[in-house]
């Protein structure tokens, strides 16, 4: 059996080094295969979001950094084991960043899942996914719950399924025999609604955070740009706009963070939950657990997949982050179907910014989401079952890929749209 450890410690020498260096030793000794990528030790960009892997070069990253060791060597095995301590409730940036560049091996091309909307599978073989978390008082029930079924959806989405998820309290023995004798995966939770946010006092003054890999360029900022424009509507309301791309600003961030009345941190949905670089925005933010005077926190979720229910575990994730802070938790965004606004005419974003329009404004004038526009933001949490054949034959039809089919001619990769490039028969 060909097993790949992704280590997302961030200290060296850490209980979890210890463990799994223990976990590998037990598993060769059965005559197993074992590589363990320290990802800390290694050079590994954020994801940029620029979809080249899907676009110009099929199922290969731009980047020119370690990303292909880690891709080669999770389509190769037969199990991959995620391995991080949970750091503001959730594993390590390190980790997410290594989880973010395994998208090349993913197909563009849409198939229907459990009646929603999932990427096709570019790869005949996946591995079997397992979940390590470091034992800490952080690992408490609740926050497992939370990481096991965010990561139970990220398995779905990879083609395959989480076998377990525990801490390092589980002898090594017991851990190598799940990860050996993998179970049938774990369910998660498939029919969340939108949580529900509180109102404070209007805020004056926003800090807003754009966490979109694509940085300026991306939709997410396209979407907050509408949020501001209600906001400062309203006389005496100001907003300012930080970028998390500029990672050499994350000091400035903060303090912009500490001084906001309320804040609205905005992402697109990245493998099932946040990209890394705003996993490593919420890790700087540790320092001001349990403040007093914490500005509201409101969020918005964005995607490309039209069902809100992609969105709502990582949505329960973030109401927890606002709890653990000390924040007053002001409500999620959830919008899909967000790829490809910025080419859309204005008559199909029409509606879409006025909602995110009003919702600046009733922040400014309420101090909280209005329930309302959220709603009308995310019309349908998840496909009815009856409709399900017709999408799935939807999905085989090329208008429904035309938007991918169109940018792979562009490139010339268009007969290439199937590769892969690091299956070793």
């Amino acid at each position: 059996m060909k097993i790949t450890i992704l280590n997302g410690s961030v200290e060296p020498g850490s209980q979890l080094d210890t463990y799994l260096a223990e976990l590998s030793a037990t598993l060769q000794q059965d005559g197993h295969s074992v590589q363990t990528l320290t990802l800390r030790e290694m050079t590994l960009a954020y994801c940029t979001g620029c979809f080249e892997c899907w676009m110009k070069t099929p199922g290969v990253c731009k980047a020119k950094d370690d990303c292909e060791i880690i891709e080669r060597a999770a389509i190769n095995s037969d199990f991959v084991l995620l391995a991080a301590p949970l750091i503001m409730g959730f594993p390590s940036a390190v980790l997410k960043k290594a989880v973010d560049k395994l998208v090349p091996l993913i197909h563009p091309y849409f198939a229907v899942v459990n009646n929603e909307a999932h990427h096709r599978a570019r790869y005949k073989h996946y591995p079997v996914l397992g979940l390590l978390i470091e034992d800490s008082p952080a690992a408490t029930p609740e926050q497992m719950a939370l990481v096991t079924d965010i990561h139970s959806r990220t398995a779905l989405n990879f083609k395959s399924r989480l076998a377990f998820s525990h801490t390092t309290r589980k002898p090594v023995a017991e851990t190598a025999q799940a990860i050996l004798q993998p179970g049938p995966g774990l369910p998660f939770e498939q029919k969340l609604t939108a949580t529900r946010g509180v109102n404070i006092t209007p805020p004056r003054r926003m800090a807003i955070f754009n966490g979109s890999p694509r940085g300026q360029s991306g939709n997410t900022l396209i979407l907050e740009k509408q949020f501001v424009k209600g906001f400062t509507a309203v006389e005496g309301c100001s907003a300012e706009i930080f970028t998390l791309t500029h990672l050499k600003e994350i000091e400035a961030c903060k303090q912009a963070f500490a001084s906001a009345d309320a804040v609205l941190l905005g992402f697109p949905l990245y493998t099932d939950s946040m990209p890394g670089l705003v996993k490593n925005f919420i890790e700087a933010l540790e320092p001001f657990r349990g403040q007093p005077n914490l500005p509201g926190m409101a969020f918005l979720v964005q995607s490309g997949f039209p069902e809100a229910t992609h969105s709502r575990h990582v949505e329960r994730y973030l109401q927890n982050l606002a709890g653990q802070l000390g924040a007053p938790y002001l409500g999620t965004i959830v919008r899909g179907g967000v790829e490809g606004i910025q080419i859309m005419p204005e008559n199909m974003t029409k509606d879409l910014f006025a909602h995110m329009e009003n919702l600046g404004r009733g922040m400014a004038e309420t101090g909280g989401l209005l329930p309302a526009e959220l709603k009308a933001l995310a019309p349908s949490e998840k496909y009815p079952a009856y409709l399900g054949p017709v999408f799935k034959l939807l999905s085989y039809l090329p208008v429904l890929n035309f938007y991918w089919d169109s940018q792979l001619k562009q490139n010339g990769a268009y007969k290439e749209r199937f590769a892969t490039p690091y299956r070793q028969d």
